[in-house]
């Protein structure tokens, strides 16, 4: 089985050739919603969410992250959003109302706009505790008139720019509407002052989608900003606004998170600011998907045309700013593919949503699935024609109980494990390898290709490490959520070991970084560890191995000092998460995600008892899985 360039944990196609879209089956998706429906996957955004917390906690200063609403105001996204603690990044009235609608407080949000009628200015007069960033010096008289006394921020244009293309375009050589430039700067902080503003922070806003070859401009932008804030020593905030792209097409490569926020922490970091990212797109545009049905299948002109139910008014952006989708279909039916045009349902020549595009034979009727369709779709959508007859949807976690949120009971549950290794200077688990790992041995000393690299996920105290030592990669890595698990490693393995503390769904290794990853005895303790699979689906290798365990109700912990959070889910002694999966289900978790599955077995054993959390020996039962991650399809 080969993957497309596209293709990941949550987002890809199995052995029968459908498409699975946030761990459902798309054509299932469609048979719920109708045709057009977006699609949201909220673990997509938890997963989002959280490597780039990852990459900002090495930037040295507190970074707020806020959203840009304008991608999207689907309301249960915003509350999804809200959960995970993320503000707001609003540019009218009504986003505001909306966002208070949607349980926001005044204070987590972030306004910036320009060109403001006086009903705008009054409005926000209204809502003193929102954050505003003023787009112009008329702004700074006119939000004194209004709000006098009041704080604020000042957009400031760096005359310098970068994006995915030029068709977006907030700065550069050709003058544009946002911000003050530098050669009136001073003039607008001396209007601020004369008005009685308190003007401290600054906001600027440069590109759009930008990816790791545009790193070199960002490095020009935030150099332009420096001269900002060297004219304006009482700046206390830098609002570095969002543009944060994902890949588009296939020779696009992923942003390096580490280089960007490298660059952030080498400008800003000295400054001693507080800083905000505001992305929009980033958190939303590969969690969405729009569904949609194709309605002919026509050659014309010698050109065949592929016509869906849904036009450029649903979603703007491929033929308003050449921002491709990737197209689709629900079903990979076999056979050499077609180039053709896909058109949408408008009566409009513009209304074409890719052109030369190679696409699987397709017939009348089937569904068609525009991917990276979350951002700037449904909220840019207009009733042109008067067709507007799409439907939004958020795809949740499932596996817990109505109310029980998992990325806070992941964040609870890193706390207790933490805690617990930080209560004995004996090893929790012992050093003892599982028994089953030497039946592994040869596939993964196989799966190494040089420079070879393996991984320990959830390494604990470092019990399995000796098993991945012994096939002989270049470098083993062990991560976990746990600096107490990690400083327990012997020092014999940890020499020879890197160690890194991170949460497992954003571990911070690149793309495709591992030959092979264990994850052993960790499953069962994620309450998210759906995101964890699709973070480590991420950085194996296209045919690198994946080895886990997981137990079912026949384990020796299942049931003890446990109350139910859902169907499979418990908490063990009141703090530790517990997830029991039998055989079957384990192992359509795993196809579910994305993965070939190579072994499938039952393995059993005796545990010791374990220092601070079990004082009996135990039985443990597991089923063992390996699997591999899909070679990548070879383009043409």
């Amino acid at each position: 089985m080969t993957a497309e360039w596209w293709e990941r944990a949550d987002r890809h196609y199995d052995a029968a050739g459908e498409l699975w879209l946030g761990g459902r089956k798309a054509s299932d998706l469609a048979r719920e919603t109708g045709t057009p429906a977006y699609v949201y996957s909220a673990s997509r955004v938890s997963q989002n969410v959280a490597r780039l917390r990852s990459a900002l906690a090495g930037v040295g200063v507190p970074v707020r992250l806020l959203y840009a609403m304008k991608s999207n105001r689907h309301a249960p996204l915003l509350a999804h959003l809200r959960g995970l603690g993320i503000g707001l990044d609003v540019c009218s009235p009504g986003e505001i109302r909306h966002a208070l609608g949607c349980g926001y407080r005044e204070s987590d949000l972030s306004f910036t706009s320009g060109c403001l009628s006086r009903a705008d200015y009054s409005a926000l007069a209204d809502w003193p505790q929102v954050w505003v960033n003023a787009d112009s010096l008329t702004a700074l008289r006119r939000l004194a008139q209004v709000s006098p006394g009041r704080e604020v921020g000042l957009r400031i244009n760096p005359a310098s720019g970068l994006g995915y293309n030029s068709l977006v375009t907030y700065s550069g050589a050709k003058p544009s509407k946002f911000g003050v430039y530098l050669d009136r700067f001073a003039e607008a902080l001396a209007l601020a002052n004369a008005l009685g503003l308190k003007l401290t922070g600054l906001h600027c806003h440069a590109g759009c989608g930008f990816l790791t070859p545009q790193l070199e401009a960002l490095d020009q932008v935030c150099t332009r900003i420096g001269e900002f804030l060297d004219a304006a020593p009482g700046i206390t905030a830098l609002n570095l606004g969002g543009g944060l792209g994902i890949p588009l097409v296939a020779g696009d490569q992923e942003l390096d998170l580490a280089a960007w926020s490298a660059l952030v922490r080498r400008h800003f970091a000295h400054r001693g600011l507080v800083l905000t990212i505001e992305p929009g797109d980033y958190l939303v545009k590969d969690a969405g998907a729009l569904l949609t049905e194709i309605t002919q299948v026509e050659t014309k002109g010698g050109r065949c045309f592929v016509g869906v139910n849904a036009g450029f008014n649903l979603h703007p952006e491929p033929a308003f700013y050449r921002l491709p989708l990737i197209a689709a279909p629900a079903r990979r039916e076999p056979g050499a593919p077609q180039q053709v045009t896909i058109a949408g349902n408008l009566n409009e020549a513009l209304d074409l949503w890719a052109e030369d595009c190679a696409l699987p034979p397709v017939s009348e009727g089937d569904l068609l699935c525009f991917l990276n369709a979350g951002g700037y779709g449904a909220s840019m959508a207009s009733q042109h024609c008067l067709r507007n007859e799409m439907t939004e949807h958020l795809i949740p976690v499932s596996h817990l109980a109505p109310g029980v949120d998992a990325d806070q009971l992941a964040d609870a549950n890193i706390h207790a494990w933490d805690q617990l290794y930080a209560s004995t200077p004996e090893l929790v688990w012992g050093s003892d390898l599982l028994p089953f790992l030497g039946d592994f041995t040869d596939a993964f000393k196989e799966s190494l290709v040089a420079p070879s690299r393996l991984l320990d996920a959830g390494a604990g105290e470092g019990r399995n490490l000796p098993f991945l030592l012994e096939c002989g990669a270049s470098e083993v890595h062990a991560v976990d959520a746990s600096s107490h698990a990690l400083d327990k490693i012997p020092a014999s393995l940890r020499r020879r070991v890197h160690c890194r503390v991170a949460d497992l769904t954003a571990t911070g290794y690149s793309s495709a970084s591992f030959d092979g990853i264990t994850m052993l005895d960790v499953f069962e303790t994620l309450p998210n560890a759906e995101a964890v699979l699709a973070e480590l689906y991420h950085i194996l290798k296209p045919g690198g191995l994946l080895l886990c365990n997981i137990p079912g109700f026949d384990d020796g912990v299942a049931g003890l000092d446990m109350h139910a959070l859902g169907k499979d889910a418990f908490l063990y002694q009141s703090s530790y998460f517990y997830r029991f999966v039998e055989p079957q289900a384990a192992e359509e978790l795993l196809v579910a995600a994305g993965f070939e599955l190579l072994h499938s077995g039952r393995r059993e054993w005796l545990e010791s008892a374990h220092p601070g959390y079990r004082s009996e020996a135990h039985n443990h039962v597991s089923h063992v899985l390996l699997v591999r991650r899909p070679a990548a399809r070879v383009a043409g």
